[in-house]
This record gives C-alpha cells, structure tokens and sequence, in this order.
C-alpha cells in the first residue's frame, strides 16, 4: 500500500463519524478507540518479529488472518496488531508514517492501514 495521505484520514475520521452516528455505534472516533493496525507479508517468521517489537512498544498483538483466495496477493498473511488510544487526523497520520518506516526497516512487504472500533471489542478478521 503506497502512504496514506492527511486527506484520505480526514475522509476517514468524517466517514467513520457519520458511520457511527447513523449506526448508533458505541464508540466516538475523537476519543479513546480500540485502533487496529495490519501488516502483510508472505513470511510468517517476518510478521512474527515485527509483532514481538510492536508488543514492546505496547501494542496487542491479536493474530494471522489469511488472505482470500481471490484477493490480488492470495498468498499474503496479515498481522493484526491492536492498541487503545486517542488519535487524532495529525497524529494518526504520523503513526503511519512510524508504520510505513517500520515496515522498511522489518522488509515486510506492505503496511496495510488501520481500523477503529469500540474499546471493549476484540474480533479477529
């Protein structure tokens, strides 16, 4: 995934602020969130080590989810990796950047961007 500009989180902050208005959803984006981050690669072991130092620095790690058969890279293995916090446009545009550094220095194939949901709710993909 190329990065993920200040325009397109702005899009995605509105979005999900109509979503869960419309929704009646229990959670507001402007406050503490359960954040979903996901990571893909076709190595395991790489997705491993990077979840070891993503568990470090505090994140949860949550697990392998497999891609579909007919997705673009079938054999790509995504990491999920979840942290409860506040974020806002600004700051979460400069966690992806973190992540997209990140995944340089770790030579996964891709950072494939992030999730929000309610605190209390941890489902795997």
């Amino acid at each position: 995934m190329s990065e993920i500009s200040k325009e397109t989180l702005e899009a995605f902050f509105a979005e999900t602020r109509e979503f869960t208005q419309q929704a009646e959803a229990n959670f507001n984006i402007d406050e503490v969130c359960r954040w979903s981050y996901f990571f893909g690669d076709t190595s395991e072991q790489k997705l491993t080590n990077l979840g070891s130092h993503l568990e470090s620095e505090g994140y949860e790690p949550i697990g392998f989810i497999e891609a579909a058969a007919d997705d673009e890279n079938p054999d790509l293995i995504y990491l999920r990796v979840d942290m409860e916090e506040k974020h806002s446009v600004e700051s979460l545009h400069m966690r992806n950047q973190e992540f997209f550094a990140l995944v340089k220095e770790y030579d996964i194939e891709a950072y494939e961007g992030m999730d929000v949901g309610p605190i209390d709710e941890v489902t795997a993909e």
